[in-house]
């Protein structure tokens, strides 16, 4: 009997209970399935004065993450390497490697004014809320030349 024609139930239950807990803590296969890639979590909402956007990369140097606007897109991106120092390695499950995540940009943001911090493993991005345009009122003028009818 050919021991890879069938699959270990132990091995499936695990997989199983690795894709959950995948889905609770937000640990998400990059696009196309690869699970070499990473997209982390975000939140995103508002204020009175801002839009912002909140991922969580926890030990990413902030060296390793970068956020530029571009053609109406806010990309983010970033890279955690594997533990220095180590020797020999029994077990890796924590990601490592690169990740992209892209956000469309509201119209009208100015692209200087972006800021980003990076505190206790949370990128936060905040996109300052552009100036309502405000109605004008537009004044109509008359025309001060008046028509002259001729009654004959």
């Amino acid at each position: 009997m050919n021991s890879l024609s069938r699959r270990d139930p132990l091995l499936a239950e695990l997989d199983a209970m690795t894709d959950g807990f995948e889905r609770m803590f937000g640990l998400r296969a990059a696009p196309g399935g690869n699970r070499g890639g990473f997209l982390p979590p975000v939140d995103i909402w508002e204020d009175e004065h801002a839009l912002v956007i909140e991922l969580d990369v926890p030990g990413c140097d902030p060296e390793n993450l970068s956020a530029e606007a571009v053609e109406g897109q806010l990309v983010v991106t970033g890279e955690r390497g594997p533990a220095s120092g180590a020797q020999r390695r029994y077990r890796s499950e924590r990601w490592q490697g690169r990740f992209v995540r892209s956000f469309s940009l509201p119209q009208n943001v100015d692209g200087d004014s972006i800021k980003a911090d990076y505190n206790e493993g949370v990128l936060t991005i905040s996109l300052p809320k552009p100036e309502e345009a405000k109605p004008k009122r537009i004044n109509i003028g008359r025309n001060a030349d008046a028509i002259e009818v001729s009654t004959s």
